[in-house]
């Protein structure tokens, strides 16, 4: 695992993750019991850690902040220009006070009658 200062964003078959990485790196040699859990120590209590396992002797632990599929969309260059867009479009289009009285009364629905 490489060190970094920034954060990078990766791509994976079902999500997309930030990375986050340590400063330091360790080695730790743990023996698997046969329940399949292991301890990785109260410095990884609760945050988000991704598992890869790769090919059948390897494992891989990272930490990071895991975004859903249906976020992903939302983490894109497109996205970053629509918000972009929207702000310049809200800065030149402050709201205005709304007439509610008038408003209703346009939404009101027109009493129809029914045929007996």
């Amino acid at each position: 695992m490489h060190i970094r200062s920034e954060y990078t964003l990766a791509y994976f078959p079902t999500f997309l993750y930030y990375e986050f990485t340590m400063r330091t790196t360790q080695t730790k040699l743990l023996t698997v019991p046969a329940n399949g859990q292991i301890s990785i120590g109260k410095a990884w209590a609760g945050r988000q850690i991704m598992v890869e396992e790769i090919g059948n002797d390897r494992i891989q632990i990272s930490s990071g902040v895991f975004v859903p599929d249906s976020q992903r969309p939302f983490h894109t260059k497109e996205a970053d220009k629509s918000l972009a867009a929207f702000n310049e479009w809200e800065e030149a289009n402050p709201p205005k006070k709304t007439d509610v009285g008038s408003l209703f009364s346009s939404l009101k629905k027109k009493k129809t009658t029914r045929a007996k």
